[in-house]
């Protein structure tokens, strides 16, 4: 099954991939005809004559099993005793529905078959149980089996000693435990039913109206209620949600036009889940792994941390630690580097001024590039008169704290004898504390983002190197921008200073190499 990481760009748009395990499909296996003495009896019939079985003919009967177990078609039925079925309660009927899909599988499977591994069944419930040899015996979900291989004339009967307890599954047991009840709230409200045109239609004639059922979380980062994919997955109680809510919401405080507290209340929420899944079985050697891959594709460092004072619970797909703390920091799941590669960044007409764009590559040049790649903004003009400047639009900032950085390659890194450096000015746009777009405020000589009617500072770059130039530190961006279009709410302007007279071409140049634009969060 195919997963899609939940990036910030794919919490607004629903993009980008991963992948989640499962075990194989067993429902192809095939009828096993041994070497059995077939009785005339159907499977049902020989379960109610049986003086040991007569509670679990009863459940049968109960929950309409008794006419499926006398059909034509062959199955298979693990049929517990009297004496193991003594606690349950005949009027309990969701319990007893469980238990009797618990111990029915299709087809026909006798002990013959099993050899080494043994083999995983699909039961009626949709659990996959264990059918295996033992030492001299056999055993069915690790219950043994008493008496094996009773042949009737639509499949076989194996009596069990104990029954196979239902083991619930993370959708199951997330629904069903009262103090995780606000996870389940949150991850039942995410099921959205939807038409599906396909299902509806049969060689092109429409046959009926068909809806399906998509889940952003089941979809994209856990097939909870699938059987054969399994999972590690930590789950917060109530007291670890409203903790983890609280000190995750304030990062996506929207604008309005964003959204509003109705869109900081669904990424925040889906941002508290998105790192919550690990695949595989993973019980007690966290000590032993430096990190754990979520199924979004986050690692994170110390796996031990995460799990410790949670309480394991075993889950027919997974093993579910109910914990009372979320023990994942900002800046390892969802408060990131921000990183906009110059070369690949999106430019509209007004974004590159008197520059023309070449994505240049530094394969072979000795020079340490992000990507191995850069942006040649070519200067089309040496008019004194004429602005030359680049637009980078910043998506996907949070409403937090960042150091904000240039980096620049060296005119040397096309000709070696080339020392010339570039003058450049900075400018950033913004929304304020009042909602209030702010364009273009000039970054002064300490780093500092004042306002746009000041006069920004003059920084130089180094020669010789590729230089990452702190442009501004410690600035605090108020609200979140999640939404890329039509445009970024902030964006870095990087001004050419330098001039046309004799000395300024000899000592500056008046194109622009640039890797990328950093923002680091600052915690």
């Amino acid at each position: 099954m195919k997963f899609k990481k939940l990036s910030f760009p794919f919490i607004v748009t629903l993009i980008i991939a991963l992948s989640a395990i499962s075990c194989s499909d067993v429902w192809d296996e095939h009828y096993n005809s041994g070497p059995l003495n077939k009785s005339s009896l159907n499977l049902y019939q020989y379960i109610s004559q049986d003086t040991s079985l007569t509670k679990f003919a009863e459940m049968l009967r109960v929950t309409g099993y008794d006419s499926i177990l006398s059909q034509s078609q062959s199955f298979t039925v693990w049929a517990p005793t009297n004496k193991s079925l003594k606690m349950v309660n005949i009027t309990d009927t969701a319990l007893v529905n469980n238990i009797v899909k618990n111990h029915i599988t299709r087809f026909s499977y006798s002990t013959s078959i099993l050899v080494n591994a043994g083999k995983t069944l699909r039961m009626f419930d949709n659990k996959l149980l264990k059918f295996e040899k033992s030492g001299a015996g056999f055993t069915f979900g690790g219950k043994a089996i008493i008496l094996s291989d009773q042949a009737m004339k639509n499949g076989i009967v194996h009596i069990i000693g104990e029954y196979a307890p239902y083991t619930l599954n993370f959708w199951e047991y997330i629904g069903q435990t009262p103090d995780l009840d606000s996870l389940s709230v949150y991850l039942k409200s995410l099921n959205i039913k939807t038409y599906d045109l396909e299902a509806s239609f049969q060689d092109g004639v429409f046959v009926d109206s068909v809806k399906k059922t998509t889940n952003i979380v089941l979809d994209n980062l856990a097939a909870l209620k699938t059987e054969d994919s399994i999972y590690t997955a930590i789950l917060p109680n109530n007291t670890a949600w409203k903790e983890a809510y609280d000190r995750i919401s304030p990062f996506f405080k929207s604008t309005i036009a964003e959204g509003g507290a109705t869109k900081q209340m669904k990424t925040a929420k889906l941002v508290l889940v998105k790192d919550l899944f690990f695949r595989g079985r993973l019980a007690n050697s966290f000590s032993m792994l430096d990190t754990l891959k979520s199924t979004n594709g986050i690692k994170l460092a110390d796996p031990g941390r995460l799990f410790s004072g949670a309480q394991r619970s075993e889950l027919s797909n997974g093993y579910g630690y109910v914990t009372n703390k979320i023990n994942i920091e900002a800046k390892e799941s969802w408060l990131s580097e921000i990183r906009v590669e110059a070369e690949s960044a999106a430019f509209d007409a007004s974004d590159l001024v008197n520059y023309t764009q070449n994505n240049m590559t530094a394969l072979g040049t000795g020079y340490s590039v992000s990507r191995g790649r850069y942006l040649k903004a070519e200067s089309k003009t040496q008019s004194s008169l004429s602005k030359l400047y680049v637009n980078f639009q910043i998506p996907f900032t949070l409403a937090a704290k960042y150091n904000i950085y240039c980096v620049f390659v060296p005119t040397s890194i096309s000709n070696a004898n080339d020392a010339r450096t570039n003058k450049v000015k900075f400018y950033l746009s913004y929304v304020d504390a009042t909602g209030k777009q702010i364009t273009n405020a000039a970054i002064d000589a300490t780093n500092t983002v004042t306002t746009p009617t000041k006069t920004p500072a003059i920084f130089t770059t180094t020669p010789f190197q590729v230089q990452k130039m702190l442009v501004a530190n410690n600035v605090v961006f108020p609200f979140c921008n999640l939404i890329n279009l039509p445009r970024a709410t902030v964006a870095l302007k990087i001004e050419n200073a330098a001039g046309v007279s004799g000395p300024d071409l000899v000592s500056f140049n008046r194109n622009l190499l640039i890797d990328c634009i950093i923002l680091e969060p600052v915690q």
